[in-house]
């Protein structure tokens, strides 16, 4: 009898212990390319249990080491335990040295969490900013373009895929541009304004590097350009289209007023953009950063019973002129040409014969 007391005490001693320690488990990317950033997610959820092992709301930190040859902390990041259990922390990786890495959570009282939790996970940062080289200046002064050439080391004719950053915002992309097969690029980007550009390369593997490009010099006043125009009937259900031959820069489209015109465009890129914050008593104008190519436009009143003829007028640009292919880029049938109705040559018959008959008479 004592036996089996002193062995029912220590199984319960056991359950204690057991329920008494949390699960936890880290996870973590293997291989991260230096400049992306470093994901780091948890969960203290057991297969097979109905509820986490921790309380949501439970919080510590997650502490990022170098490992090269004694452990160097370089960054901890406080978690906190979701409803579901789970939890997550981002490790920025921009100008760390390549190499390995230790990412641990800190147990506060070196028993939270029991024997089988995953405390720590080793992470290799590989830095790929070597591959890149860039040709073009990193300081231009500004026209309107930025200057971007440059190869990158065993990518061959994959492609790169390219990010402008300006003042805190993404201006270009990101969007792949071609490569020939020694990596090589060459592209002009748009700008409207002078300052410090930001430029990230990445490729299907995923981040290589970045450069940052000064541009000097800001828009001047430009002479006022003569605005060129072309006109064309417009009706809801039979919308104008026009071409417009930009030229590099910043382009402005302005519709007549009178009638509250929804203007619709497709860019050198194939984005389509749609405006319409005017009314009938404004034109409707819109503005597109373009390198030099055409840009297609459709106009139509915003009102069913509205119909006109619509004046289109572009700054910046060699021509604008009425589309017969426009149609089918914005996905809309190829409007046939008006035929002439037959209502005037069936007049003119009738008259003919009322002539005749007169004669007879």
């Amino acid at each position: 009898m004592k036996r089996i007391a002193w062995l029912t005490l220590i199984a319960a001693m056991m359950l204690v212990s057991t329920a008494s320690a949390a699960y936890v488990a880290i996870s973590a990317p293997q291989t991260v390319y230096v400049g992306e950033p470093l994901e780091v997610t948890g969960t203290t959820t057991v297969g097979g249990l109905p509820r986490p092992s921790l309380n949501p709301g439970f919080s510590t930190e997650v502490v990022l080491y170098h490992a090269k040859y004694t452990k160097t902390e370089i960054d901890r990041k406080r978690i906190v335990v979701q409803e579901d259990g789970s939890f997550s922390a981002e490790f920025e990786t921009a100008g760390l040295e390549a190499g390995t890495y230790s990412i641990e959570i800190i147990d506060p009282t070196l028993s939270t969490f029991g024997g089988s939790s995953t405390k720590q996970r080793m992470v290799t940062l590989v830095d790929r900013s070597g591959s890149l080289t860039i040709t073009s200046p990193l300081n231009q002064d500004f026209d309107g373009t930025l200057d971007l050439r440059g190869t990158i080391a065993d990518l061959g004719d994959a492609g790169v895929q390219i990010e402008v950053d300006h003042d805190g915002a993404v201006v270009y992309g990101p969007k792949y541009v071609a490569t020939d097969k020694n990596g090589a690029f060459s592209t002009e980007v748009p700008i409207s304004a002078g300052g410090s550009y930001e430029i990230a390369f990445s490729d299907a593997k995923g981040y290589i590097g970045s450069v940052v490009v000064v541009v000097t010099g800001t828009p001047g006043p430009t002479p006022t350009q003569a605005m060129i125009s072309a006109s064309a009937p417009a009706t809801r259900s039979a919308p104008a289209y026009f071409e417009v031959d930009t030229r590099s820069g910043t382009v402005t489209i302005a519709t007549s007023a009178g009638i509250d015109w929804v203007v619709e465009y497709i860019d050198e890129d194939d984005n389509h953009r749609k405006v319409n914050e005017k009314g009938m008593l404004e034109p409707e104008t819109a503005e597109i950063a373009s390198r030099g190519g055409p840009v297609y436009v459709k106009v139509y009143p915003m009102s069913f019973n509205d119909s006109g003829t619509v004046q289109v007028s572009a700054s910046n640009a060699d021509s604008v002129r009425v589309s017969q292919t426009a149609p089918g880029l914005f996905g809309d049938a190829t409007p046939t040409p008006a035929q002439a109705a037959p209502v005037p040559v069936m007049l003119a018959l009738l008259a003919l014969l009322v002539v005749v008959l007169a004669r007879r008479g």
